[in-house]
């Protein structure tokens, strides 16, 4: 099976994955969440959320897709800019 994994490459994109991690931290805090109650919302261990939220993890996009089920959003809530940053 293929697998996406969005993963810093540079030093540009250390922002995107800081970025990625503050929306997820402010979409899991405008629901009254804790990391735990993502993880049991998602399957993604409570260590691997706090990574993701501190920028500190690379994210596969099996896990992108959990976490946006799991608040139901669409992906641009996530990604925000993320998608329009230049290459």
């Amino acid at each position: 099976m293929a697998c996406l994994v969005l993963c810093v490459e540079d030093a540009g994109m250390d922002d995107a994955i800081q970025e990625f991690g503050e929306n997820v931290r402010r979409a899991r805090h405008e629901r009254g969440w804790t990391q735990e109650d993502l993880s049991a919302r998602t399957g993604l261990a409570v260590v691997q959320i706090s990574r993701i939220e501190r920028g500190k993890r690379e994210i596969r996009l099996t896990t992108l897709i959990r976490l946006l089920d799991a608040f139901d959003l669409p992906p641009e809530a996530l990604l925000g800019n993320l998608s329009r940053r230049p290459h």
